[in-house]
């Protein structure tokens, strides 16, 4: 309180300084002002001197009554007018009578002498405020007498052409509206007695985390908790706390959970053991238990404050929120998690997402491309709005797209989740009070209007990995692999209790899937969604079968390619072969037979000697990246095995193969 008095009065006091020239030449109104400034200053002594005379705030009153006296003196003296709304404007959270009367004497300060420069900052003030409550003709008004100032300071003159092409965008957004009909989420779910804020789902949109605050609670700031809610034959069940593990005493505030629902970031402020006044912390789930969090480091977090965490599908890419680098000021923050586990250390997004002015709550979609985020930075409807941008391949950001109106209002908007085949949107519809106090916080869902593309649609493998014989849940490593370019898009490891995983795909992207665990027999898929037209792209459910290594066994490595009567590799195969270079250094014990197969279309003598060149690329390139020669062997079979009749393309396509038979 005595830093934030003594703010206030160096305010009081620079302005009285430069007030000297008075604009009014009334000298009882000018006698009546100068008792009013010292009284203001008699408040600032007291701070510092505690005395038993009166309180400060008592000063304050007894000032503001010298200015309202020197006023109705003269009703154009500018500096009286500023000081008064000075005065109110502080203190109207603690006085509600004061509520909003600063905004009627920065209004008769400016009025009376619009160019004084001594009104800069009350012209400036109104316009903030007017946008602020949607009425983009006043803001305008005082945006264009702003910029119409000499020898305005740059910032404050970008400030004002910020506002004046946002209320050019409110106008213009304003006459085409989008369709937009949220509606609340069951009553299960938004309960009467919380404020529910910051929702965040699964890929599979069955696990609904979200943070809950008890009202009782909510003008203390404390009691955040993390909830959580299962959706089951269409209906979502009760929320209940995440876990003991998680929910403490403290706050454990918003959340990001992986698209599989086995990784959590939240941000827990003022609680455990931390670099700064909020950190984020990580924690796994296991079956159906969450590990002990564990904060996530100075790489990370930092000794200010760090919240409002998002995770890619795989839950190795981080973005978060962070005002170390501009106090007061917020940006979004990246991080990368490497196949050991360990973070790289966060660096804020580059411009065009991150501005001068406020960043929060980013947002990226499963695609991995798709980024939504709140600013105020961007021209928008006022406050914060939100925008997506997408990812290009050489790593920057397209220029934000505002969602529009009335997605967007002139109100804060804070935060989206949207689901990963983008129809979908989720956002926390919140009410504050005059005094700023969340009142509620209900979560709602919407239909994303046609005209809010995102740049790939993405849907969902899952399913469980099982012993083929014992049908026992197995621990296994999968990696998802992009046939087009031969890159790992994302890993993950089925959940060693009950074997689940679940892995996100991307819409006109044919991939590999590869399964590897030590002591059984390699497992190599293939989906191919290059062609599917979007109505016909779905979530695919799949259980993985991995049979023990033994002898004699074979198995098909679905994901080798040559062109029409070529035997050379074709690029895309090279992926595949890695995995298997791998699951050979995993196993150590393995030998093997290469074999190559065809279809029986054409000479018998030409298939053979085509089913031979095949196999032995295939086991050139194996001791090339450092396989023991000893332990692998060649054979072309030409169409003497074949795998199915050959009566239709597809089944002659089974039969064009190149297997792996353990010896």
């Amino acid at each position: 309180m005595i830093m934030l008095r003594f703010l206030i009065f160096c305010f009081f006091l620079s302005s009285y300084v430069f007030a000297q020239n008075y604009s009014t030449q009334n000298k009882s109104a000018i006698s009546l002002y100068e008792k009013a400034i010292n009284e203001l200053r008699r408040s600032y002594d007291y701070d510092l001197k505690p005395r038993k005379k009166q309180s400060a705030e008592n000063r304050y009153d007894e000032a503001a009554e010298y200015l309202e006296k020197a006023i109705r003196k003269d009703p154009k003296f500018v500096e009286a007018h500023l000081e008064l709304g000075r005065i109110y404007e502080a203190f109207r959270y603690q006085k509600p009578q004061y509520f909003e009367k600063y905004i009627y004497h920065y209004e008769q300060a400016v009025k009376a002498a619009p160019q004084n420069p001594k009104n800069i900052e009350a012209t400036r003030e109104l316009m903030k405020h007017y946008l602020s409550k949607g009425n983009y003709d006043k803001t305008q008004k005082y945006a264009e007498q702003l910029s119409n100032f000499p020898n305005l300071p740059e910032k404050i003159k970008q400030e004002a052409e910020l506002y004046l092409k946002n209320v050019a965008f409110a106008k213009e957004q304003m006459q085409k509206p989008l369709e937009f009909k949220p509606v609340p989420l069951p009553e299960v779910v938004n309960r009467k007695d919380f404020v529910q804020e910051f929702p965040s789902l699964t890929a599979d949109q069955e696990m609904l985390v979200f943070t809950g605050v008890p009202k009782n609670e909510i003008a203390k700031k404390t009691g955040e908790d993390i909830f959580v809610s299962y959706k089951k034959n269409g209906q979502w069940s009760e929320p209940q706390s995440i876990s003991s593990r998680i929910n403490t005493e403290y706050n454990e505030g918003t959340c990001a959970i992986s698209a599989d629902g086995k990784t959590l970031v939240f941000a827990c402020c003022n609680g455990r053991r931390g670099l700064g006044s909020c950190d984020l912390f990580f924690s796994e789930k296991i079956g159906d238990e969450w590990t002990e969090p564990v904060n996530l480091g100075p790489k990370i977090n930092s000794a200010d404050w760090d919240s409002q965490p998002s995770l890619s599908a795989d839950g190795k890419t981080l973005y978060f929120v962070s005002d170390r680098y501009k106090r007061n000021r917020n940006d979004i923050f990246v991080a990368y998690r490497n196949a050991k586990g360990e973070w790289s250390m966060a660096v804020p997004l580059p411009a065009p997402i991150n501005t001068p002015y406020d960043e929060f709550s980013p947002f990226i979609h499963p695609n991995g491309k798709t980024l939504f985020f709140a600013s105020d930075g961007h021209v928008g409807m006022g406050g914060l709005d939100l925008f997506y941008s997408e990812k290009q391949p050489d790593g920057s950001w397209s220029e934000p797209k505002n969602l529009g109106y009335p997605i967007n209002n002139y109100l804060d908007q804070v935060s989206l989740f949207v689901t990963a085949d983008g129809k979908k949107a989720y956002y926390a519809d919140r009410k504050f009070n005059p005094n700023g106090i969340e009142e509620s916080g209900i979560l709602m869902e919407f239909d994303m209007p046609a005209s809010i593309t995102i740049s790939t649609r993405t849907q969902y493998v899952k399913g469980k990995v099982l012993d083929e014989k014992t049908q026992q849940p197995l621990e296994a490593h999968i990696d998802l692999i992009n046939l087009a370019n031969g890159q790992k898009e994302s890993f993950t490891t089925s959940d060693k209790v009950d074997g689940s995983y679940l892995l996100v795909v991307n819409e006109r992207t044919e991939y590999a899937l590869e399964v590897r665990r030590n002591g059984y027999i390699f497992k190599s898929l293939r989906f191919d969604f290059s062609n599917k037209n979007i109505d016909d792209f779905k979530p695919l459910e799949l259980n993985i079968l991995l049979a023990p290594i033994e002898k004699g066994k074979t198995f098909v490595l679905n994901n080798i390619f040559f062109d029409t009567g070529k035997w050379e590799l074709r690029e895309k195969s090279k992926a595949e072969l890695d995995e298997l270079v791998l699951f050979m250094q995993e196993n150590l014990q393995v030998r093997g037979e290469i074999s190559g197969h065809t279809d029986n279309v054409g000479d018998k003598k030409n298939n053979l000697e085509l089913s031979l060149k095949r196999a032995k690329s295939v086991y050139d390139y194996l001791v090339q990246k450092g396989i023991d020669p000893s332990r692998l062997t060649f054979k072309g079979y030409g169409d003497t095995q074949p795998a199915a009749p050959n009566d239709t393309e597809e089944n002659r396509q089974k039969n064009r193969r190149i297997e792996f038979k353990f010896l």
